[in-house]
């Protein structure tokens, strides 16, 4: 029988391909630190083993072989972001295996692909149709403060101004970090699959919900009602307050006493 350690070298070995391209859009993007985080938190039960003195345990095979099947496919049939998603995902489920044995909770899955360099592909896809939801949210936070906002495509109307929300205004940033918290808790508290889904679930209307609140807060600053001078890291702030809030907000309710496990 190989030992495990063997196994994760050659399982390594095997996505050489994946490696190089993910490391030629990692010096693009700024996912380095949250697949960096994903990849040691995932490492460390192994690596403590291997520091004691023990073995590692058995890293199955036929998930391992089904993986590598499935990202050759990828790999003649589908996008770069596919073929990187399977040996991510595929690295991550044996090193948890080895460290830690047992099935591995659904939200390793959801931190691995997270912290691929997916914001661009979010963007692309997410951008307009979150821009349309925060706008419509926006508009109703702002009536419901004695406001005459109206909603146009995807801009703001208020008497003769006409404010726009642009793709940084989309959320999508705040979208992802809230399906990382989200991901993050589910493999810290061990989530089984209905929780997850859930917890994603929660966490996409909450992102959306913050981002309306930070964009009605910033609505005053754009318009004119608010002219008390601001410096430029205000924006960044309000984002950072508003994102604070949400992820309290999804803590609060993922940890209710309901959801948790008798």
């Amino acid at each position: 029988m190989t030992s495990p350690l063997l196994r994760l070298a050659v399982l390594a070995a095997a996505y050489w391909g994946a490696w190089i391209e993910l490391a030629e859009r990692l010096r693009s993007t700024e996912a380095v630190a949250s697949l960096a985080l994903v990849v040691l938190a995932v490492a460390a039960p192994a690596a403590l083993r291997l520091a004691r003195g023990e073995r590692l345990l058995a890293v199955p095979l036929a998930p391992a072989s089904l993986l590598l099947v499935l990202y050759v496919g990828a790999c003649a049939a589908a996008p770069p972001i596919a073929g990187m998603a399977l040996a991510v995902v595929a690295l991550l489920h044996g090193l948890y295996h080895a460290g830690q044995g047992g099935r591995p909770p659904p939200a390793l899955f959801g931190l691995a692909l997270l912290a691929l360099p997916v914001l661009p592909t979010l963007e692309f896809y997410l951008a307009f149709p979150l821009r349309l939801a925060s706008a419509g949210l926006t508009a109703g936070l702002l009536q419901a403060n004695g406001l005459a906002v109206s909603v146009e495509g995807v801009a703001l109307r208020w008497g003769d101004r006409l404010i726009q929300f642009d793709a940084p205004c989309s959320g999508v940033h705040m979208l992802w970090a809230a399906l990382f918290l989200a991901s993050a808790v589910g493999f810290l508290d061990r989530f089984g699959p209905e929780r997850y889904l859930a917890a994603l679930a929660i966490a996409l209307v909450l992102a959306v919900a913050g981002n309306a609140l930070r964009a009605a807060s910033l609505f005053y600053v754009e318009s004119g009602i608010v002219t008390t001078g601001m410096p430029a890291a205000a924006h960044d702030a309000i984002g950072l307050a508003a994102f604070a809030m949400t992820a309290m907000a999804f803590v609060a309710i993922v940890r209710r006493r309901p959801w948790r496990p008798a």
